[in-house]
Parts: C-alpha cells; sequence; structure tokens
C-alpha cells in the first residue's frame, strides 16, 4: 500500500507542476491560488490513473512510467480545464510532454543517479 501512496504522490506532484506552469504559460508572477486548485484536480486524476494503472500493468521502467504518466496527465488535463492556448488540446499535451519530461527527471534523481 505504500508503494501505491508514493507513486501516487510522485505521479500528482509531476501533473500539478506541468499543468501549473503551462497555464501560467511560464509565467509565475500571475501564479493564483485558483490556478494551484485547478493543477491539483488535474495532478488528482492523473495519479489516481497511474495508480490504477500500475494494478493491471506493471510499471517498473521508468521510461514506460514517464509515457503512463504524460498520458494520464494529458486525458487529465483535457477533463478538467479548457486550453489557454493553440488548440482545444494543445495545452493537455504539453502538460502532458511536461509531466512525462518531470518523471524522467525525477526518477534518477530520486535513485541517487541510478537509471535503468
Amino acid at each position: 500500500m505504500k508503494e501505491k501512496l508514493d507513486l501516487f504522490l510522485r505521479k500528482f506532484s509531476e501533473a500539478w507542476t506541468a499543468c501549473a506552469l503551462c497555464m501560467v504559460q511560464g509565467n509565475l508572477a500571475v501564479f493564483t491560488i485558483n490556478h494551484a486548485l485547478i493543477a491539483a484536480k488535474t495532478g488528482l486524476i492523473a495519479g489516481l490513473l497511474v495508480v490504477l494503472t500500475s494494478y493491471v500493468q506493471k510499471l517498473d521502467n521508468k521510461w514506460l512510467l514517464a509515457w503512463m504518466t504524460g498520458v494520464m496527465t494529458t486525458i487529465a488535463d483535457f477533463v478538467v480545464h479548457p486550453t489557454h492556448f493553440g488548440e482545444h488540446y494543445t495545452e493537455a499535451v504539453v502538460t502532458g510532454i511536461g509531466a512525462g519530461i518531470l518523471s524522467i527527471i525525477l526518477s534518477g534523481v530520486l535513485r541517487n543517479g541510478k537509471t535503468d
């Protein structure tokens, strides 16, 4: 159970961070509590989707986990709020890519530099 909670918290934080940065297009000077709450919804949904997926598919490969993080974050972001730039799906895709990249970066940091 602790493993699933740790997975959820990691995926929540990656999705939250990517969503928050994309919503304000990198301009943290305009970041508000409302942005934080919207990003929390995206993080919650993405984290839950990744954890649910981990019951069906073993996610022990950092590349698979990063891909899954990106896909689930894209879905969550698309459902939670409308885009702030581009087409109706653009921000969700960019957010998903950002979360996937964060997943790769943090997988190395959290394993003390050891990679798969």
